[in-house]
């Protein structure tokens, strides 16, 4: 039986399906926090602001400029982004003072985002690097503190890092002699470097990524070069050992999760069912078990061999066993805990102090005057090395005082920003510069704008924190004349006739502050010394072309470097 509908009910069904839908669709829309500045367009679209930020990610690579520049458009130090729907906004810190007094004097109020967790958590989950900060947080940074020990740097991992580097100083004067003054790739080289020293720090055996390239170059008398000086010089290439490419994929799986909107699940499944991070996590697991065996045989009979301790995994599972037999327990010396931490210990080790060095190096390239500055320096501090035409030792490195290497480093860091933020969680309602800031939302701090590459956003005093009012004159702040200039001696001062490095002269954050700032700093340091020492102690890093010479970053897992070209010549 046909039913007839009235004009009238129709028209009323119809106003009641639109009604309904645009009921739905202001649902979807973002609920911005009242009283934070925001992009007006990006609260009237469901997906907010994340459109934008792609379409500069397409154009650019990078997208914490576009953030960056975001705080600069709003003209606000703190400013709320819609990146994730139904999700909470984000909220943008763009202050030096803020960003250190949420760290460490604010840490009852914020913590490790739990951003981070979805981020990790499928690659490493009994690592500490995701977790809130509670009793097994606690517990997991208490078994690996011996490894960022001043004994254990000096003793073995600044050897390994000097010796491993020798190999890639080897490479480099090859590729220079093929090269005959042009220009080459090197920010791969710094990577299987870096790779080549962890892996040995870590678990006490040689990748030989560097070696394999060294091998594939060595002793040929010449490449098809091209004809202009300023083309670079393209080298044949040797396959990268299993070790290596192992390490960078799993490394680089964080990328997955980085880019998706659901980014536990998508690296969850990845890692299940991607072939090549399938066959990269068996090799991993495989390796792991045969290093702590390995480890666990030099200690069953006596724990106390500290002459034995030739990497980390030695080192933890000696500590284990010194525990176990205090303890009258059988030992645990493998674990998915111990597995976890070594890793994050072997991929934080590469990963940002790699992309660090890739930009000291072009900075070197770029200020010409600054690097023979810091050579200078170097063959003043180590006098001895310099008689004899030898490379000074990893021991030489890391007693010497050298200031302008510590102000050339620190100057790096405000610079290169290999992690441009650092986030944190409010785990209660709180307030940040006069604003209400719900429980639950993640905070990032930009490291890479206002007051740290640019001048800073004028601040009531008031508006902050009672602990930040206090800290007011804890740290210097950047004379907004030559804020936007390289000058590594913006970090001496003269004390008494001598110049001396002062890490409070201003505002930088490359390794995060309070409880939760990263624990492989002291590793970083150690790498970072003795690394730009050797290269500048033993190479001229002449300018390059412009078209290869762009400081434009590619942010990936860090703030890495779109372009990684050198033009070397042996220093005399």
């Amino acid at each position: 039986m046909a039913i007839n509908l009235s004009p009238g009910i129709l028209g009323l069904a119809a106003f009641a399906l639109f009604a309904v839908t645009v009921l739905a669709y202001r649902a979807l829309l973002p609920k911005p926090i009242p009283g934070i500045p925001y992009k007006k367009e990006s609260a009237k679209r469901v997906l907010g602001d994340a459109p934008d930020l792609l379409e500069w990610r397409s154009e650019t690579k990078e997208i914490w400029s576009y953030i960056r520049k975001l705080t600069v458009d709003l003209e606000s130090p703190i400013i709320q982004m819609f990146m994730r729907p139904f999700g909470k906004p984000w909220v943008i810190v763009a202050d030096f003072r803020e960003a250190q007094d949420i760290q460490v004097n604010r840490q009852d109020e914020f913590d490790r985002s739990t951003y981070i967790g979805e981020v990790f958590g499928p690659l490493l989950p009994g690592n500490h690097v995701w977790m809130p900060s509670n009793e097994t947080f606690r517990a997991h940074r208490w078994l690996i503190r011996d490894t960022m020990s001043p004994g254990f740097l000096q003793n073995v991992v600044g050897p390994t890092i000097h010796d491993s580097t020798q190999d890639l100083l080897t490479l480099w004067r090859e590729r220079a002699r093929l090269a005959q003054g042009r220009p080459f790739e090197g920010g791969k080289d710094i990577i299987r470097n870096l790779v080549d020293v962890i892996i040995r720090a870590t678990f006490g055996f040689d990748v030989g990524a560097i070696a394999a390239q060294l091998n594939r170059i060595f002793g040929m008398d010449k490449i098809e070069l091209p004809t202009s000086i300023d083309s670079p010089a393209i080298f044949p290439y040797a396959a990268d050992p299993e070790a290596y490419t192992s390490v960078r994929t799993l490394v680089d799986s964080l990328q997955i999760a980085l880019k998706s909107p659901i980014p536990k699940q998508h690296l969850t499944f990845a890692l299940k069912f991607y072939p090549s991070l399938v066959a990269a996590r068996k090799w991993n697991e495989r390796m792991m078990g045969d290093r702590l065996r390995a480890a666990w045989r030099k200690f069953s009979g006596n724990p106390d061999q500290d002459d034995q301790v030739k990497s980390a995994v030695d080192l933890l599972v000696q500590r284990e066993a010194q525990m176990a037999k205090k303890e009258n327990r059988n030992v645990k010396y493998d674990t998915r805990v111990i597995r976890d931490e070594l890793f994050g210990f072997f991929s934080a080790g590469h990963e940002t102090t790699s992309t660090t060095i890739c930009w000291a190096l072009k900075y070197l390239t770029r200020h010409q005057d600054v690097q023979q500055k810091l050579r200078s320096a170097l063959r003043s501090a180590h006098q001895r090395a310099f008689a004899a035409g030898d490379l000074p030792s990893s021991h030489e490195i890391l007693k010497a005082d050298i200031p302008y290497l510590d102000a050339f480093i620190e100057e790096n860091h405000r610079w290169g920003t290999s992690i441009p933020t650092v986030i944190r969680i409010a785990t209660r309602d709180t307030v940040i510069l006069g604003h209400r800031i719900p429980k639950g939302t993640d905070v990032f701090m930009l490291n890479n704008g206002p007051s740290f590459q640019t001048p800073a956003f004028a601040i009531d005093e008031s508006k902050r924190s009672k602990t930040s009012q206090e800290w007011k004159d804890k740290n210097g702040v950047w004379d907004d004349s030559d804020i936007a200039k390289f000058t590594p001696e913006r970090w001496l001062v003269e004390d008494k006739g001598n110049v001396k490095f002062n890490p409070r002269a201003g505002p930088v954050l490359p390794y995060g502050f309070g409880l939760r700032g990263c624990f492989g700093m002291k590793l970083a340091v150690v790498e970072l010394k003795v690394i730009i020492s050797l290269i500048v102690w033993s190479f001229e890093l002449h300018e390059t072309p412009l078209s290869l010479s762009s400081f434009a970053g590619d942010d990936m897992n860090t703030h890495r470097c779109q372009q990684v070209y050198f033009r070397l010549a042996e220093t005399k």
